[in-house]
Parts: structure tokens; C-alpha cells; sequence
């Protein structure tokens, strides 16, 4: 039988697996692999995986951070970029492993173009440079909702209490409980936040239940209609 052993810490099953801090990324069509769908369309979106989900927020994010990542992709796209070299994604990838370590340590030292640089002076010379382009997103807004979401962040860089990591451990000692605890306490939180939403719709429930035989109907029609061996799958799947 083909390699198919899926717990593996050297073969990737699928492409899916790659896992980088930013993947361009096109919806797929049925069997077709990530990579021939960027060549056959090109990129339709751009994927953020460096970012953890909000413990603070009902969806795991909120407008305002949202509207900070729209900026900062923006001025990625628009600022001049030389490709990286290795011994600059040496140092990339070190900045990132000390960051998520000690990221709020006073200080702290990273890795620019062989020199030692603060922290939290490159964040905010990086925030200074984003300040044009949020000043061109808020044109005709008098809001200005992308210059108060840069703003919100430069408060991290000045006060690091504001940071979500700190939020959250300030949270367990005041409380004097564990992250598990921690967490099925917001849990809960944004659980009640969203009953309150709306009221309970016994309609709407119905559907719902509807919607789920159908899709358990449909899963068994497929697999009784699949004769394709998974040997023979794989083969085919990675020959396209």
C-alpha cells in the first residue's frame, strides 16, 4: 500500500500541510490541488496564519484589528521589498521564535541586516510608515477608523499591559485560576454573548436539522457510489 500513515513528522500528506506566516491561497476545485489552482488562476487571497484568535473578542477578532491587518497588507504590497536572502530569513526566523518567547520583555534586542535593533523601535518606525497609507483609507471619512486602529496598536508598542498576552495573565492572576480555566471562563462569556443575540427561533432550529439529515444523506450517497481504490486515488491525485 502507498505511504498513507497520516501522524508524520517528515512527509507532507497534502500541500495543505505547509504551513508558512502568510500563504497565497485560491479556492480550490473538487480534487485539485492548492497549487494548480494558483496556476491556473492566480492568487485570489492571502492567508494570515501568524495571528492567534482573540480570547477577548465573541468571533476571535474584532473591526478594529481587522481594519490594522487590511493596512498593514496594503503597505507590504506597496513598499519596496528586496527579495530575502538565507542568512535574512536566518535572522526573520529568529526575530519570530524570541518575539513569540519574550516578545514583552523590556528591551528586548532582534536581528535587522546583521545589527541589533529595539523592538519596539522598529515596531513603531513600521507604524510611522503605515501612518500616509491610513491616512489615505480614512479619506472622506471623518472617523477615521484605520488611523484609531493603527493608534490602538502603537498603544501596545508604548504600554505592553495592553498586549493580549499580558491581558490574559493579568486575568489569571486576578482571578487566580488556570489557563484552562481561564479559557472555559471565556468560552462561556462569548457563549452567553451570542444566545443574547437573538431570540430562540424554533423555525430556524428546523432548518438546521433539516440541513444536517441531508448532508448526512448525501455523504452515505457518496460513499456508496465510490468504487475508486485510495491507492489508486493517491496516484491520481498526485499526478494532476
Amino acid at each position: 500500500m502507498a505511504n498513507t500513515r497520516q501522524l508524520n513528522a517528515n512527509i507532507l500528506q497534502i500541500e495543505n500541510e505547509y504551513y508558512s506566516f502568510i500563504r497565497p491561497k485560491r479556492i480550490t476545485r473538487s480534487g485539485e490541488r492548492p497549487t494548480k489552482a494558483l496556476q491556473r488562476a492566480g492568487v485570489q487571497y492571502v492567508e494570515m496564519r501568524s495571528l492567534d484568535v482573540s480570547v477577548f473578542d465573541p468571533v476571535g477578532v474584532n473591526q478594529n484589528k481587522l481594519r490594522f491587518l487590511e493596512a498593514f497588507a496594503a503597505f507590504c504590497v506597496l513598499r519596496d521589498s528586496h527579495p530575502i536572502e538565507n542568512s535574512e530569513q536566518d535572522e526573520l526566523d529568529g526575530n519570530h521564535a524570541i518575539v513569540a518567547r519574550e516578545g514583552r520583555r523590556p528591551g528586548l534586542l532582534l536581528r535587522r541586516d546583521g545589527r541589533e535593533v529595539r523592538l519596539s523601535d522598529w515596531a513603531a518606525e513600521i507604524i510611522d510608515s503605515m501612518r500616509g497609507l491610513c491616512e489615505l483609507l480614512d479619506e472622506g471619512d471623518a472617523q477615521r477608523p484605520y488611523l484609531t486602529a493603527l493608534e490602538l496598536q502603537e498603544e501596545k508598542i508604548r504600554d505592553v499591559a495592553l498586549t493580549p498576552a499580558a491581558r490574559s495573565l493579568h486575568e489569571m492572576r486576578t482571578n487566580a485560576e488556570s489557563f484552562f480555566n481561564f479559557a472555559l471562563r471565556m468560552s462561556k462569556v462569548h457563549q452567553s454573548y451570542f444566545k443574547d443575540l437573538l431570540s430562540p427561533n424554533s423555525s430556524r432550529q428546523e432548518e438546521f436539522a433539516v440541513e444536517a439529515a441531508e448532508s448526512i444523506e448525501q455523504q452515505a450517497r457518496i460513499e456508496a457510489s465510490d468504487t475508486l481504490d485510495f491507492d489508486e486515488y493517491l496516484a491520481r491525485y498526485f499526478s494532476a
